[in-house]
């Protein structure tokens, strides 16, 4: 996933106070970028399914040879960072990227004196609106409100950009990352901005807002942004206890996760509930084994994430499985590079554990263009063995055929971190491969979507 544990890094830089002193952003020679362009290279086209497609080889080939061509002779890391998202991007993979140069960051806003938006935005439906707005000026009441546009930059060019160096180009299914790292693309993409004005709807004249240092940027959203952090995993029921909802918000497992489901399960049958929603709108994925864990209390029944898995062959993953799985090293250890071997299917059948709390009522599968990865998954596997329905206006974000089980690589001279998906996922829950699972019925015409 793009999204890649941002949070820690965040609170670890923002919070840290030095003497502050001018920001000289960290520049390159033409010959380091072009070491690490050719590292980009070599890693993504020897690593990556897609490019066993002529035309797409052909296609991003054009594209890295004009980058090569028209690289400066210097450029800063943030320039190179969004050349070179950019470029990866082309991939439209949510598992294969460029991280963000958190340090460079860092730098800017504790020892350079840098500054911030005292405002956070969430797209809805291609389009930007402010989520909060914590400045220091409180007669603004802008939360909530369309933007147009920031600095004359159209709403619409915005969203391209970023969802090209931190998002998905074209789709809506990463645009959480581009939310939470909206702040430090836009300063990455088009510079330090000390004063922005928005274009906001109903609003005839521009919204002015002063950008703030970060000692101001935390005391102001303490005060004023909301504190509440939402919750990764919860239960609730119908007054009359009849109808059960789960929110399931993140597939990554771990003990927690295991110990909700077991208390809401055991809790489900304790109240005698006869229908369970499991919402996993805005849900960025996970592990397998957490989509296993969930789907061992909907059957006794033995069944498969996926329909395919594929690994491309090359001699970092040979080099990676010997290192770190011997059994899977042992498989493609004697086969050429650059080749897709299709795994034993049977290697990945699922046989439930069976569970005293297992539910057998009616199952309700909430999703949206957010349900990505493993969430997207754990939705086919419930339309392909008819465990339940599959409710929402749209499908999945991520589509039936998707790249992932990523490696992670440090660019020699930048320093700037690549992950790239070696594997491709053909999962159930539909034939277009293009596509997301699609749903069965539509969240209008859902009769428990009060509950929701």
């Amino acid at each position: 996933m793009k999204l890649i544990t941002i949070t820690t890094l965040l609170t670890f830089f923002l919070f840290q106070s030095t003497k502050v002193q001018e920001y000289n952003p960290t520049y390159f020679q033409k010959a380091e970028l072009l070491e690490d362009l050719s590292f980009v290279q070599e890693k993504v086209g020897n690593m990556h399914p897609l490019f066993l497609d002529e035309v797409f080889a052909e296609k991003w080939r054009v594209k890295y040879d004009l980058l090569d061509k028209q690289l400066l002779d210097s450029l800063s890391i943030n320039q190179f960072y969004v050349q070179l998202s950019t470029l990866v991007g082309e991939l439209e993979d949510t598992h294969t990227g460029v991280s963000f140069p958190y340090s460079e960051r860092k730098k800017y806003m504790i020892g350079g004196g840098g500054v911030s938006m005292p405002f956070s935005i969430t797209i809805k439906g291609h389009k930007l609106y402010v989520n909060e707005y914590f400045g220091e000026d409180r007669t603004l009441a802008i939360a909530g409100k369309q933007v147009l546009a920031i600095n004359g930059i159209s709403s619409e060019q915005i969203i391209v950009d970023i969802r090209s160096i931190a998002g998905v180009r074209e789709r809506e299914c990463s645009d959480q990352s581009v939310e939470k790292l909206f702040a430090m693309c836009f300063w990455a993409l088009y510079g330090e901005v000390q004063n922005y004005q928005l274009q906001v709807s109903d609003v005839d004249s521009l919204v002015k807002i002063a950008a703030v240092n970060n000692a101001t940027y935390f005391e102001l959203k303490k005060k004023f942004a909301s504190q509440q952090r939402p919750e990764f995993y919860q239960l609730d029921f119908s007054d009359n206890n009849k109808l059960a909802k789960l929110k399931i918000a993140s597939f990554y497992g771990g003990e927690k996760y295991n110990a909700f489901l077991k208390g809401a399960f055991e809790e489900i049958k304790a109240k005698g509930s006869k229908q369970l929603i499991i919402d996993v709108r805005n849900n960025p994925g996970g592990r397998s084994r957490g989509v296993d864990s969930l789907l061992n209390y909907l059957t006794d029944k033995s069944y498969s994430q996926y329909k395919s898995i594929g690994v491309k062959v090359s001699e970092e993953l040979k080099a990676n499985y010997q290192q770190k799985r011997a059994e899977s090293y042992a498989l493609i250890a004697n086969l050429p590079n650059d080749t897709l071997v299709y795994l034993n299917s049977e290697t990945f059948i699922h046989e439930p554990t069976v569970k005293e709390s297992a539910f057998t009522g009616d199952v309700f599968v909430v999703i949206n263009e957010r349900s990505n990865s493993a969430a997207a998954t754990f939705a086919g596997v419930v339309k392909e063995n008819q465990l339940g329905s599959i409710i929402g206006n749209k499908a999945t974000g991520e589509h039936i055929r998707y790249y992932g089980d990523f490696l992670s690589y440090e660019l020699p001279n930048t320093k700037l971190m690549i992950y790239v998906s070696p594997k491709e996922f053909i999962q159930f829950g539909g034939s277009n491969l293009d596509k997301g699972v699609e749903p069965d019925v539509l969240l209008k015409d859902f009769e428990f979507r009060g509950i929701l």
